[in-house]
C-alpha cells in the first residue's frame, strides 16, 4: 500500500463538501434571451450561486485541522503550526486537483435537479472507493499491534456515513422535485430553503463525528511517525507509542459520538439502519480483504 491512497473513507465527502454543495448556496433566477427559426423568446432558468468564495475550504480545513490538533497531546518533535500546514497542503491540493468533484459542483449550476445529481456522485464515489479504503485498513492492521476491534469501528463510521448519505438522497430528492414544479420562484426558493433547514442539523451530526475520527486517527498516526513525512503513513502502528489513558479517551469519545450519530439518524429513516451495530459484519469485511493481500503483506516488520 502506498501513503498516496486516502488513510480515511469519509475525508472524500466530509461536511465541508456536502456543506459547500448544499448549504453554502442560494438559488437564482436568470432571464435568458435565445432566438430559434428566426424568432427571440425569453427564458427563465434557475440555478445556484454560492454564498461564500472558494477560498473558504481551505479555511475550513485549517479551522477544523487546528481544532483537532488542540485537543490532543501532540509530541515534542512536532510544531502544531507546521503540522496543520502540512494537513492543509495535502487536503488543498488533492481538492485542486480533483477535476471531477470540481466538474460536479460547477454542474449543480446547469442541471435540472442539481442537488440530488450531487448526493448521488457523492453516493457513487464513496462506494467505488470503499474497497480500496478497506485495503488499505487491512495493510494497517497487519502493520500494527493494534486490536483488531479499533479499526472494527472505524469501519462501522464509514458503514455509517454510508447510510447518511442515502438519507441525504431522500431529503434533497423530495426537496427537488416538488422545488422543480414550482409555479414561481418565491416557491422554489421556499422549497429549497426548507430542503437546506431539513438536511443542515443531519450533516452537522455527521460532522461532529467525523471530526472526532479524524482527532482518533490523526492521534495514533502523529504519535507513531518518526517525523512530518510518516504523519500520513507509519511503517507499523505500535500501541507501546500511545499514552493508555489518553487514547483510551480519545478512543471513548469517538465510540460514544458515532453510538449517538447512528441513534439520530434512525430517526430520520430507520430502514437505513435497522440493524443494530453488528461487529462480525466490519470485522468479516476486514477479514476478507486480509486474505486477498499479497503474500508479502503478510510479514510484520517493524
Amino acid at each position: 500500500m502506498t501513503s498516496s491512497i486516502p488513510s480515511t473513507l469519509t475525508s472524500d465527502f466530509s461536511g465541508n463538501a456536502l456543506r459547500y454543495g448544499l448549504l453554502d448556496i442560494r438559488p437564482v433566477e436568470v432571464v435568458e434571451i435565445v432566438k430559434k427559426c428566426g424568432m427571440k423568446f425569453r427564458r427563465i432558468v434557475r440555478g445556484f450561486e454560492s454564498l461564500t468564495p472558494e477560498k473558504s475550504y481551505a479555511d475550513m480545513i485549517l479551522s477544523q485541522d487546528k481544532a483537532i490538533l488542540g485537543t490532543i497531546d501532540i509530541p515534542d518533535r512536532f510544531d502544531v503550526e507546521k503540522l496543520a500546514d502540512i494537513y492543509l497542503k495535502r487536503s488543498v491540493s488533492i481538492y485542486e486537483n480533483d477535476a471531477e468533484f470540481k466538474k460536479v459542483v460547477e454542474e449543480v449550476r446547469r442541471k435540472e435537479r442539481p442537488l440530488l445529481s450531487f448526493v448521488r456522485y457523492a453516493i457513487d464515489r464513496f462506494t467505488s472507493e470503499k474497497d480500496t479504503y478497506l485495503e488499505v485498513e487491512a495493510d494497517r492492521f497487519l502493520r500494527s499491534n493494534l486490536p483488531l476491534s479499533f479499526y472494527n469501528k472505524l469501519v462501522v463510521c464509514d458503514n455509517t456515513y454510508y447510510d447518511f448519505l442515502g438519507i441525504l438522497e431522500n431529503i434533497v430528492r423530495r426537496h427537488e422535485f416538488y422545488a422543480t414544479y414550482s409555479r414561481n420562484f418565491a416557491m422554489y426558493s421556499k422549497h429549497m430553503a426548507r430542503m437546506k433547514a431539513d438536511v443542515s442539523p443531519i450533516i452537522d451530526q455527521m460532522d461532529k463525528c467525523c471530526f472526532l475520527y479524524s482527532r482518533l486517527k490523526k492521534y495514533v498516526l502523529i504519535w507513531n511517525s518518526s517525523d512530518y513525512k510518516q504523519i500520513f503513513n507509519p511503517d507499523f502502528l505500535d500501541i507501546k507509542n500511545l499514552d493508555f489513558n489518553e487514547f483510551t479517551k480519545v478512543f471513548n469519545e469517538y465510540n460514544a459520538k458515532l453510538k449517538e450519530t447512528r441513534e439520530f439518524l434512525l430517526k430520520y429513516n430507520p430502514e437505513f439502519l435497522h440493524k443494530a451495530i453488528d461487529p462480525e459484519e466490519p470485522t468479516a469485511n476486514l477479514f476478507s480483504k486480509l486474505v486477498r493481500l499479497p503474500s508479502s503483506s503478510l510479514v510484520l516488520e517493524r
